[in-house]
């Protein structure tokens, strides 16, 4: 109360009506909900569009220059290409990772497409967990095995029978498929809803790619010690134009801004953000407004007892405070509750994290403040001779 000497004014206008302070608040946490929600909604997009990304095992990527996002149709390149850095002293291994899109059939599920991936049991081009366990699957031709964490309302009869144990037959590009059962891998997306990995020959014979000869993105593994950048710059001399050469950090923001500046959906979140915070201004700016207007003369009468402008501006702040923190904490409450529908509906993570969270409360408190700066044109009008007019 000594730092804050203007508080106690400040906390008994907000409270004097009740109903009005109600009503302030479950606007402020409207507005923080849908702050929450569309930076959750951004944060899954990236995330979620780029888990598979971080699971290649590898430095440097090679794709085809004409690729702007793996959620596009596969773009090959001949894999000589990527046995040619095997020539540089800076390169340990390489490695070749295939994708495609066929439809998958079983049972009652919604035929789908479903992104198909081809690896090298025996060196493989990702991280899966536990792989050990189910690596022996993948090296016997016409067997796969699905992703646990695909989307449930479209491959949720899969899903319950391969809890089983058992082999289950499914149909892919009109083939039959053998899918022998389930790993932990990146789970749907706002791109891809389900995964079926499986061995290269296995790739090769089910799916329809332009060639056996060709690959989708080559992965190089560099040897200790190595300079990244010293050794882009000496392979990258060695390549036809048609392909391009980056670090596995900068294939991941690729495809991030493509989904950022690019796609729709980018937009759509990004603006979302700045709407939610313009609604909450103008909420609060209509709350402020009133309570200003209403104690004109309160203000005024301040004034003639020698209370400075300062002071009244002072408790307005405060009243900005008071109301961000206040509407925040609600806010924040409801987002965690629909963070979790929204990741069980969907099956795409929403997590809430700390710095989101500070975020927010920041861009809440900004957002109140804000509305105040607008409404102190109203308090200058609080005037002492207005009394005796």
């Amino acid at each position: 109360m000594k730092f804050f000497p203007q508080f106690q004014l400040a906390w008994l206008q907000l409270t004097h009506s009740k109903l009005r302070l109600v009503v302030a608040l479950a606007g402020i946490a409207f507005a923080v909900i849908l702050i929450f929600m569309q930076l959750g909604f951004l944060n899954s997009l990236f995330e979620s569009q780029t888990a598979l990304h971080k699971r290649f095992n590898a430095d440097l990527v090679i794709i085809n220059s004409n690729l702007i996002t793996l959620s596009q149709a596969p773009l090959r390149f001949p894999q000589q290409y990527l046995y040619r850095v095997l020539n540089f002293e800076e390169v340990e291994a390489v490695n070749t990772f295939n994708y495609n899109r066929n439809l998958l059939k079983y049972g009652t599920d919604i035929v789908d497409p479903i992104l198909v991936i081809g690896i090298n049991p025996e060196n493989p081009s990702l991280y899966i967990e536990d792989f050990d366990r189910v690596a022996h699957w993948l090296k016997t031709p016409g067997f796969a095995l699905f992703d646990a964490n695909s989307d449930r309302k479209l491959y949720g009869e899969l899903l319950r029978d391969l809890q089983g144990g058992q082999v289950q037959v499914a149909e892919l590009n009109n083939q039959r498929i053998r899918i022998a059962g389930t790993v932990d891998f990146v789970g749907a997306s706002f791109g891809e809803q389900g995964y079926i990995i499986m061995g290269s020959s296995t790739f090769k014979n089910l799916t329809s790619s332009a060639s056996k000869d060709d690959i989708a993105i080559g992965l190089i593994t560099l040897k200790s010690g190595v300079d990244q950048q010293k050794a882009i710059d000496k392979i990258r001399k060695q390549l036809p134009g048609n392909v391009s050469l980056m670090t596995l950090a900068d294939f991941i923001e690729f495809e991030k801004d493509f989904w950022r500046a690019t796609a729709p959906l980018g937009f759509v979140f990004g603006l979302g953000v700045l709407v939610s915070c313009f609604v909450g201004t103008i909420i609060v700016y209509q709350i402020l407004y009133s309570e200003v207007s209403e104690h004109l003369s309160d203000y005024a009468l301040l004034k003639a007892r020698g209370y400075r402008h300062y002071y009244l501006l002072s408790m307005l702040f405060q009243e900005c405070l008071l109301l961000a923190v206040m509407g925040y904490i609600p806010g924040l409450i409801v987002s965690l509750g629909l963070y979790r529908f929204t990741e069980f509906a969907t099956s795409i993570p929403m997590d809430m994290t700390t710095s989101r969270e500070i975020l927010v409360l920041a861009l809440t408190i900004i957002m109140c403040f804000i509305s105040g700066v607008i409404s102190m044109k109203k308090l200058n009008e609080a005037a002492p001779a207005d009394l005796f007019s």
